[in-house]
């Protein structure tokens, strides 16, 4: 269990991810002042390079192989998966390809500084 302690943040911030993502659009526009397309990019990139940081740190720190490898299966595919059930799902939410490059460039340089943070 006291492992365990270390994935507390990965999975609350994933938790906050997946919620966030399923805002309904007059929501969210609600919660966010701003509206400019490359805020919204910066958003998503910043999101997922933090989660992807926050589970590579978990998952090294419980001493996972290839933990850095599995933080980027884990949130490339839960910013596929919101995507497609924005689009499938929730009211006002579309599917937005751009959003999925920001999300994978986001996990992917997350990957890369945390590596570098740790070497």
């Amino acid at each position: 269990m006291n492992r365990l302690k270390h994935l507390i943040l990965p999975i609350s911030a994933t938790i906050i991810t997946i919620i966030g993502s399923g805002l309904s659009a007059t929501k969210a526009k609600e919660l966010l002042t701003f509206n400019l397309f490359s805020q919204d990019k910066l958003l998503h990139f910043t999101c997922y390079f933090v989660l992807t940081v926050l589970w590579s740190y978990g998952l090294y720190k419980i001493k996972i192989t290839g933990c850095v490898q599995k933080s980027l299966w884990i949130t490339i595919s839960v910013g596929l998966l919101m995507e497609v059930c924005q689009y499938l799902f929730f009211e006002g939410r579309q599917f937005e390809f751009l959003d999925i490059i920001a999300n994978i460039s986001g996990s992917l340089i997350g990957a890369l500084v945390f590596i570098k943070i740790i070497k």
